[in-house]
């Protein structure tokens, strides 16, 4: 878990009682708060204050992510805050969707902007850097276009720049009229005549079905979100339903597209020339309002979707993958490709984050929560940003920002209620703080109108869970980081202390996911009074040559420990189970082990790393039973050592080996596996060639050169080795000038 430290509470937060309380400052806040109505809010912080972007020409700013204050008008056609005159400055766009045509028939459509800062944009007086605000207009579900804008501030206005991607196009004539409109829907109205006469894009003719637009396999051209990569390339992600999301690499100077070569990645997803690689989505299955962001410390990309339709009944939810690669594939817990294949099954892929829930302060039940953005603030903090509706049987909607982390399996985690202070611990909470009863919440994988209401579980003193769900529960010995074991399924996040929204008392609360793509919420009811616990780092005991043993799978780390005097048969093979070696190769006879867990085989970074105290071989036991072979492994040679333990089924172990120099580190790689058990590990220093050292004791001394006498007065045999290490003139025998040589080395000595 990433975690940070805790923003310390005013005084004012306590009571007498110990209770801590909302400070007064942040009461009405919390209860009612200044808030605002913004669809599918796009946030960008400058100069210190946050703002938010959304579909309908809205935006509003804060300066603490609470108070939220509107300064946009809207589709105001003159005097416009964002555009200026509306239909004048986005005529270019106007001229394919989005003004008085079709489904926005007297009206506008202007959609989900994104606003960036681009430091390398030249302006067209020469000078460098522009806010960028990528948006779309819209007439149809399929038939819409994305454009950007440029401003040097943030709050606008913007000045129209240029369309990028068209959508909904035809290969024949075809029109849509209005009272004041006549489009011609052939992709010849588009920029693609434009940009294949500059060979940037090849026709291609897959782009068409029975002369329609083929949305099964290519998107709606909406919802624009800008990320980057660590190297500052700029990408653009976007697309609705239809035939999925695409993303495009962007021209950091220009702000344009820079389209690809047609063809496929190495994992088989679509590249198109014109609308760039498919990373999520398709075959007209719901998912809209792309948002990608980049995790450092995981060194994931993430992309969030919003499954389901819009309205308060229509099962919006948010879904998340993520990748090593900006152009994906992006991948959710359970390993499957956020990429849909034909005729798929769209609740079984992406990790649910959030959907429609209920506890019993938040009542009107929030609906349809979705079309999020993320931002990662200067002081590390994440947090989720996305508007919601409400089971009140109306369609408005409201802004939410809730504190966001990532779990020891690298996804993240959301905190139950809205934000208000830093909620995270840096060392966990004490277990009387803990235990109680929760009111649990699991958001499933299903996209539907339901409203999940809370049932009670309680969390006991002995590490299990009773109520409406049964299982297991367990706190990081140094962290807030918890696991929760429910119906076989391990959900991995953390414990924090945050505000509840209604009541204004800070209540511990719970936040974890699982590989069944699956989101779980508790939320105590009761004020926590406790404090964060005060813990003693834990350390390993040092051998000769395993040093500074750190493990960084921080939920089972009490389980490992260094056995600088070794294993034999019958030694234990983990900390947390009673497998015992029934054999010990020769190799290992005088090795320095590590006792690793057995359950993190299932941690999903590097288990743990130790400092080599002398040039040592380091060994690694594998399972046989594991086939895909991690990446790490790929610098160690494996051997034709084997060795195996008691269990039932008995497990094999394959010895794998490496060397290294004294003061490398030695990292000890990522398994995560669960039809396995986890490697051990161990070290066996190198031998060393010691002249005159014939008995191969480490040392030249006395005991070699009676070793040498015995043999010229006895002619006992003397091992290949021995014989090899006496010859000290190297005439291939053991004559009295070698006892000569080995007695002037005792004598220099």
């Amino acid at each position: 878990m990433k975690k940070r430290i805790i923003a310390a509470l005013c005084a004012a937060a306590l009571t007498a009682c110990g209770m801590q309380l909302l400070p007064a400052s942040l009461r009405a806040g919390a209860a009612a708060g200044s808030r605002v109505s913004v669809h599918d809010p796009s946030v960008i912080k400058a100069d210190g204050t946050y703002y938010i972007f959304g579909s309908h020409i809205e935006a509003a700013k804060s300066d603490n992510l609470r108070d939220w204050k509107t300064f946009a008008n809207g589709y105001a056609r003159t005097g416009n805050v964002e555009f200026g005159n509306l239909s004048q400055n986005l005529a270019k766009a106007f001229a394919w969707a989005g003004e008085d045509l079709e489904d926005c028939a007297g009206g506008f459509a202007v959609w989900a902007p994104d606003v960036f800062w681009d430091a390398d944009y030249i302006n067209p007086d020469g000078s460098k850097g522009a806010y960028l605000m990528y948006f779309c207009t819209s007439s149809t579900y399929k038939r819409s276009v994305i454009a950007y804008a440029v401003s040097k501030n943030v709050e606008g206005p913007y000045t129209f720049a240029d369309t990028l991607i068209y959508s909904g196009f035809t290969d024949n004539d075809s029109y849509a009229t209005s009272a004041t409109k006549n489009v011609n829907r052939k992709y010849t109205s588009t920029n693609i005549d434009e940009l294949i006469a500059a060979g940037q894009v090849e026709f291609n003719s897959a782009w068409f079905n029975k002369h329609d637009f083929n949305n099964q396999l290519f998107p709606n051209a909406i919802d624009p979100t800008i990320y980057t990569d660590p190297e500052g390339r700029m990408y653009m992600c976007y697309g609705s339903w239809s035939g999925g999301i695409f993303t495009l690499e962007i021209d950091r100077t220009t702000g344009k597209c820079i389209h690809p070569k047609s063809g496929q990645t190495a994992d088989g997803r679509m590249v198109d020339s014109y609308f760039g690689t498919k990373i999520s989505g398709g075959y007209g299955k719901s998912g809209e309002g792309p948002f990608i962001e980049y995790n450092a410390d995981t060194g994931y990309y993430y992309l969030w979707v919003t499954y389901g339709g819009l309205t308060s009944t229509g099962g919006y939810n948010m879904r998340v993958g993520r990748s090593q690669s900006p152009l994906g594939p992006f991948l959710d817990p359970a390993g499957r490709n956020m990429v849909l294949p034909a005729n798929p099954d769209l609740d079984s892929v992406g990790l649910k984050v959030m959907g429609n829930y209920e506890f019993s302060s938040t009542t009107p039940a929030y609906m349809a929560p979705g079309h999020n953005s993320v931002l990662h603030d200067d002081d590390g903090e994440w947090y989720l940003i996305y508007h919601t509706r409400f089971n009140d049987n109306r369609e408005y909607h409201e802004v939410r920002v809730h504190s966001m982390t990532f779990n020891e399996a690298g996804w993240p985690v959301v905190i139950p209620f809205e934000y208000c202070v830093r909620p995270w611990s840096e060392t966990g909470y004490e277990p009387e703080d803990i235990c109680g009863t929760y009111e649990f919440i699991n958001h499933g994988n299903a996209t539907n109108g339901t409203v999940i209401k809370y049932q009670n579980i309680t969390l006991n003193a002995d590490g299990s869970i009773s109520g409406a769900a049964t299982g297991t529960w367990r706190q990081a010995d140094e962290t807030a980081d918890a696991v929760f074991r429910i119906g076989n399924v391990d959900y991995q996040g953390c414990f924090a202390a945050e505000y509840d929204e209604k009541t204004g008392k800070r209540v511990m609360v719970f936040t974890a996911v699982g590989n069944n793509n699956q989101t779980v919420w508790g939320a105590k009811t009761e004020a926590w009074s406790g404090n964060e616990r005060v813990v003693t780092p834990l350390t390993f005991e040092d051998g000769n040559l395993i040093k500074n043993l750190t493990v960084n799978d921080k939920i089972n780390a009490r389980n490992w420990s260094v056995q600088p005097d070794g294993k034999q048969k019958g030694s234990a093979v983990f900390g947390d189970r009673a497998f015992q070696f029934t054999e010990m190769p020769e190799v290992l006879r005088d090795a320095e082990w590590i006792t690793t867990a057995c359950e993190s085989k299932k941690y999903t970074a590097g288990q743990a790393a130790f400092t080599a105290g002398k040039d040592l071989t380091a060994y690694i036991a594998l399972d046989t039973r594991v086939t895909d072979i991690p990446a790490w492994l790929n610098e160690w040679q494996q051997t034709d050592i084997t060795m195996t333990d008691d269990g039932n089924p008995v497990v094999t172990y394959q010895l794998w080996q490496r060397d290294f120099r004294e003061g490398e580190t030695v990292t000890l790689g990522v398994l995560n596996q669960t039809s396995c058990v986890n490697y051990a590990a161990a070290a066996v220093a190198q031998k060393k060639d010691i002249i005159g050292d014939v008995n191969a004791d480490g040392t030249c001394d006395a005991a070699d050169a009676e070793l040498v006498l015995d043999f010229l007065l006895t002619k006992e045999d003397l091992t290949p080795e021995q014989a090899a290490a006496a010859d000290l003139d190297h005439n291939s025998r053991i004559t009295a000038a070698d006892l000569s040589l080995l007695n002037a080395i005792l004598c220099s000595e």
